[in-house]
Parts: C-alpha cells; sequence; structure tokens
C-alpha cells in the first residue's frame, strides 16, 4: 500500500562507509517471553536494539545522535530499561534478521527501512504494534503519518516512521546554469558541464546495493513520464511505454557524454563518493546524505533542487521513504519495547535528528530556535514542499531481488544496445509469473 507524505530526511542508499562493518559487538538475544505487562517490579529490561548506524562512529552525525539517544534512555528511563546497540551495515542487515527470525530469536527493538519493512512481515521479524501505535499517534499530534496511512493489508501496524527522506537532484552551480527544468534541459547542461576528467550527470547502473543507484530515479522518472513502477496490486508494470522512455533516455544521456560505461560499475555509495570528489557533477541522491555531502571541498558550489521530469518545467514526482523502528517478534517485553520507541520520537529527539541533518516526522519540530539556526534550514523546507509531490510505499517483500534484475536489464540496453521494451517485458513477465 501507498501512503502520501508532507515532509521527509535519513535511506534506502545509506553508505556502506556511513554505517558499521558488518556487525558491531554483539550482545546474546534474550529469549521471548510473550509478556505484554510491563514488568516494572523486576527492575527493567536490558533489551537490544538492531540498526544500521554504530553508535561508537564519530564520522557520521547520525550515529552521534544515536548514541546520546540511546545513552539518555538507558540513564533516565523510568522502569531502568537498558537498551544496547547492535549495529549491522545496510547491505547484509535484511539477512541477519531473516535469519536469526527463523532461529527463533531477534532484537527487542528493530530498525526497518520503509522499503524493505515488508520483508520483514513477511519473515516475522518484527510483530503489530497497532494498538500502542494507534494512542501514541495521537498522543504526538504534530505526526506526519496516520495511523490509517500506516496500516498494512491485514489491518495491522508493525513501525513507526522515526524520519524521512526523498531523494533530490544536486548539483554544481558553478558548472550548471539553473536548476535542470525537463529530461531535454539535463541532457543539454550535463553534456556541457563534462569534461575528460569528470562526467557531467551520473546514475550508479550497478547491481550492487540491490540497485538503488537507479531505482531512486527510474521510478520518479517512469511516474513523471505517466507511468508506475508497480499496480496496486504488487504486479509490476514498469513495462510500459513510460518504462521505456525511461531507459531510452539513460541511454542518451551515455551516448551524449553526460554519463560513460564507468557507471555500470557504480553503486549509490560509489555515485556519491564521485560527485563530492568532483568526478561527477551531478547526481540524484537522498537527502540524508547531506551532511556528508556538504563536507565535500566543493560545497560552496553545491546546490540541490527537485529531480527534473519529462515535460518541461515539470519535476518529476518525488521519491520518498524513510527508517521506522519496530517491536522485534521476540522482543521480551512489547511494552517496554515501545517504552523505547516512544523516548526516540520525542520531539527533543527529533530536534537532535534535524541536527544531523535528518527530516523530522513531527511538524513541532520546525519551529524549534536551534533547528530555524540550521545551516540547511530552506533546503530541508524546501526538500519537504518537494516530498509532497509524492509518496512513501511499502514494497513487496522480493523488492530488492526485482530491483536488481531491472538493473541488468538496463545495462543491457544501455550498454549493449538491447531493446529497452524486450528486456523490460522480460523482467516484468518474470516478476509477474514467479
Amino acid at each position: 500500500m501507498a501512503m502520501t507524505m508532507s515532509l521527509f530526511g535519513c535511506g534506502s542508499g545509506d553508505s556502506a562507509k556511513e554505517q558499521a562493518s558488518d556487525t558491531s559487538e554483539t550482545t546474546e538475544v534474550a529469549e521471548n517471553t510473550d509478556s505484554k505487562d510491563s514488568d516494572t517490579d523486576k527492575g527493567g529490561k536490558d533489551m537490544t536494539f538492531w540498526i544500521f548506524l554504530d553508535p561508537k562512529s564519530t564520522e557520521d552525525p547520525r550515529s552521534v545522535v544515536l548514541s546520546n539517544i540511546v545513552k539518555e534512555y538507558n540513564e533516565t528511563n523510568q522502569y531502568g530499561n537498558t537498551v544496547t546497540v547492535e549495529s549491522f551495515n545496510y547491505s547484509v542487515f535484511e539477512s541477519q534478521a531473516i535469519q536469526a527470525a527463523a532461529a527463533g530469536k531477534g532484537p527487542d527493538i528493530i530498525n526497518c527501512f520503509s522499503d524493505q519493512l515488508k520483508q520483514h512481515i513477511d519473515a516475522g521479524t518484527v510483530q503489530p504494534m497497532t494498538d500502542y501505535a494507534k494512542d501514541f499517534i495521537t498522543e504526538m499530534g504534530d505526526y506526519i503519518y496516520t495511523s490509517d496511512k500506516l496500516t498494512q493489508s491485514d489491518g495491522e501496524i508493525y513501525s513507526l516512521p522515526w524520519e524521512s527522506r526523498v531523494t533530490a537532484m544536486w548539483y554544481r552551480s558553478d558548472l550548471y546554469d539553473s536548476a535542470p527544468q525537463s529530461w531535454d534541459d539535463l541532457l543539454a547542461q550535463s553534456s556541457k558541464a563534462s569534461t575528460d576528467t569528470s562526467l557531467g550527470f551520473a546514475l550508479g547502473l550497478s547491481e550492487d546495493g540491490n540497485g538503488t543507484g537507479l531505482i531512486e530515479t527510474f521510478i520518479p522518472w517512469i511516474r513523471s513520464a505517466g507511468g508506475d513502477f508497480l499496480d496496486k496490486d504488487g504486479k509490476a508494470v514498469f513495462n510500459s511505454d513510460a518504462g521505456v522512455k525511461v531507459v531510452n533516455f539513460i541511454k542518451e544521456l551515455v551516448d551524449n557524454g553526460s554519463m560513460d560505461q564507468t557507471t555500470m560499475n557504480m553503486a549509490y555509495d560509489d555515485v556519491v563518493d564521485a560527485f563530492k570528489s568532483g568526478t561527477v557533477d551531478a547526481v540524484n541522491a537522498g537527502t540524508q546524505r547531506a551532511a556528508t555531502i556538504m563536507t565535500s571541498n566543493f560545497a560552496d558550489n553545491f546546490t540541490s533542487c527537485p529531480i527534473p521530469g519529462e515535460k518541461e518545467g515539470e519535476s518529476a514526482p518525488a521519491y520518498v521513504a524513510g527508517q521506522t523502528l519496530a517491536i522485534g517478534k521476540y522482543a521480551q517485553n512489547p511494552e517496554m519495547a515501545m517504552d523505547f520507541i516512544k523516548f526516540y520520537l520525542s520531539e527533543e529527539n527529533q530536534v537532535q535528528w534535524v541536527s544531523a541533518n535528518c527530516l523530522p516526522v513531527r511538524t513541532g519540530v520546525f519551529d524549534d530556535e536551534s533547528v530555524k539556526e540550521n545551516v540547511m534550514y530552506d533546503s530541508m523546507q524546501m526538500w519537504s514542499e518537494y516530498a509532497k509531490t509524492g509518496e512513501i510505499t511499502f514494497y513487496p517483500a522480493d523488492y530488492t531481488e526485482l530491483c536488481t534484475k531491472l538493473v541488468k536489464a538496463v545495462q543491457n540496453v544501455v550498454f549493449q544496445d538491447a531493446d529497452a521494451k524486450t528486456e523490460l517485458d522480460e523482467v516484468a513477465e518474470w516478476y509477474n509469473n514467479k
């Protein structure tokens, strides 16, 4: 199901360099007691929290915020609970969680990226939190989501987004005349910016990272051209005329010199790193990367804007997503797990996430004076407005497998002159007949 989103911030394309390696030091996962009582008379719970961020890292500002939040909760919660973070690289996060659930184990609290939430639901790594969530949403009052829009097809709520993000276009204002206003404008400006030492524009066309380097642009562009990725029943419909237009446009970007064959070996992380280093002049990247992108020596010339659409003056509908928190299937005590989630989503902690350039999910945060002083405040407001043009989608459990196959099909068209319609038809037929 899809839901409209009002704001956004921290993404599926989270850099491996910005996160933990495969795992951090872990502690034994507690066995499930199936208790929903508060157990406050037992001196609190020692709970585990699985997330892609490493609280020991000081390089990623998000990791610093995470560390602060967990430390404060452990010191101040009224139940005597202690939360221990176990960090997993995003590229292995789902597989680790699914393996643990299959063995009847898992964390008390787990971070789920919205694109992969259904994987966790289908694999049984999370449990419904409907009653807790509905009450808390009402209690917050300024949450950008409603209970209805977080409810899955089985009538249950499984997670609460704690941040949001949108994929925007980042470009060099000293090399581009202005924000591109259409596909044709992007073709012209990116070709003009290209040199022997830099690409005017780049998409990550590698299969690595589940094809995120392509997908976060492919979906806005196909919607801009009048099509969609999946229909309401979850069937592939990207093999439409709109899908063919998108793939052929990507080929045009290569044929006119804006991109070249090196992009076939570039994943999402590689494209962002190339933009930061000055070897790529424009990219489409999630706003959760703002803090990292702006550490570049070229940052004074970096500007972001909505992704240009097919038609002149119309941006592509925004690709929006978000990190969410869920109660693990094998949580010792769901009520205590929810207590931590409530703390994590407090307005005070939302302000902390803004300091790491993550877009908040509580609108009251934008009235905070420290938030108004954030150097990215104007950009965040622009991103928030752009996010209103899109919707967040809970994709099927096999979404990443589909994305990887689609990337391979695009590679065949762009670099081997295969027919776009034929390649897209083959992937769609495979997926719809699985």
